[in-house]
This record gives structure tokens, sequence and C-alpha cells, in this order.
């Protein structure tokens, strides 16, 4: 039902978001030290409709910036992952051992039924189009120098390959981010049904977007 503080184009463009909203895809951001790649990757996820975030902090903490997410944030559920934090100011240490962030992620989102998917330059991979599409995926990103961690990889239930047909190895996390997701979305929307959100959780971001258009970023003290 249409509020009364809400214009009518507002009001259908929110309807418009909340009816092309998806948690059949989901993003994972492990360790991620450049803010500009990061929110890149939410921009990119907002503007195809996948709804939520997973951020796993081991070494680094993911700095949310307005200007360069084009506010994608506001739009978007965040789930942050904080477990035995190290800051290390020096991205180019290696990371080592069980990255319990990362861990603790992954064990998140294979309980609620995702397949993560891993992008790898070397070895063995599968491609985008064999994959089942009826599955609910998560893509997981690593940090800028390193990609993921060794552990992030091995547990991964599946490592992807974009194709590479220059010079460089790989793909910076944006661009990568933006090929894999938009593949995935629209693959999603094409192949399947089933692909939106149930009403209540849409009921429930209704009332989390209406707030913040009229509130701001927070919510009003009861």
């Amino acid at each position: 039902m249409p509020e009364p503080y809400l214009t009518e184009r507002r009001h259908e463009r929110i309807s418009k978001a909340l009816a092309n909203r998806t948690r059949r895809i989901t993003v994972l951001l492990e360790d991620i030290y450049d803010p500009l790649n990061g929110n890149a990757v939410l921009r990119t996820a907002d503007g195809l409709g996948i709804q939520d975030i997973h951020v796993a902090e081991n070494r680094h903490k993911f700095e949310v910036h307005s200007k360069v997410s084009g506010h994608a944030s506001h739009w978007l559920t965040i789930h942050r992952y904080r477990e035995n934090f190290q800051a290390v100011k020096d991205f180019r240490v290696k990371p080592e051992g069980i990255p319990q962030s990362t861990k603790k992620a992954y064990e998140g989102l294979k309980a609620a039924g995702y397949t993560i998917l891993a992008t790898s330059p070397r070895g063995k991979s599968d491609s985008l189009r064999a994959l089942d599409i009826t599955k609910k995926y998560a893509v997981a990103l690593g940090s800028e120098h390193w990609g993921l961690s060794d552990w992030a990889m091995e547990n991964a239930d599946m490592l992807i390959a974009l194709p590479m047909l220059g010079f460089t190895e790989s793909y910076n996390i944006s661009v990568t981010g933006a090929m894999m997701l938009h593949f995935l979305a629209e693959r999603l929307r094409s192949e399947t049904t089933d692909w939106q959100l149930l009403d209540a959780e849409r009921e429930t971001l209704w009332r989390e977007w209406t707030i913040r258009k009229i509130y701001g970023k927070k919510k009003p003290s009861p």
C-alpha cells in the first residue's frame, strides 16, 4: 500500500527494485584493502539486483564509500565476519593458516545452501557456462594483491576460469566480479522462474528502504 510520505515515482522505483531483487546469487569479499575496488563490486551487485554482500575481514577492514558505490550500500544487506581480526598494514605480506573470518563466512554460506565459486587463472577449473543455474551461488573475491587466501581456494566448492586471451594473467576484482555476476544474473533470470525474493523478504526490505528514505542511513529512535 503506498505510504503518504513517498512520491508516486519513488514508490514505483522501490517496487521495481524489489521485484528484481534476488538472494540466489551473493558475493563474498575477502580482505579487500582498496575501497575503490570493493565498492565497485557493491555498485555492480545493486545494479544486477543482488541483495546480499558478505565481507570477511581477517586482516583488512572493509570501508564503505557511498560516492564510489553510488550509495549502493544503502540498499544492500551487508554481512560482516570479523573473527580473530589481526590488522596487517602491508598488503604484500602473504596470508597464512586458516582465515577465521573466511571460515565463518563459508560455514554460514554453505549452511544456507550456497555453492561457493572461486576464480582460478591456473590449474583445473570449470566454465561459468557449465554451472547448474538452479543452484544458489556465492562468488568469492579476494584481495587485490594475493587474490583469495589459499584456504579459501582449497575450500571453495568450485574453481571457475574466466577467459584470458591477452598477456595478463587475471582481471582485477571489480572486473572479475562484474563479469561473473552479470553472467550468472542473466542466466538466472532467463533460465529459472523462482529467483525472486519471498513475500516476507520483500516486506522487510520495503520497511527498511522506506525508513532510510525518510530518516537517512539510520533508523529513527523508538
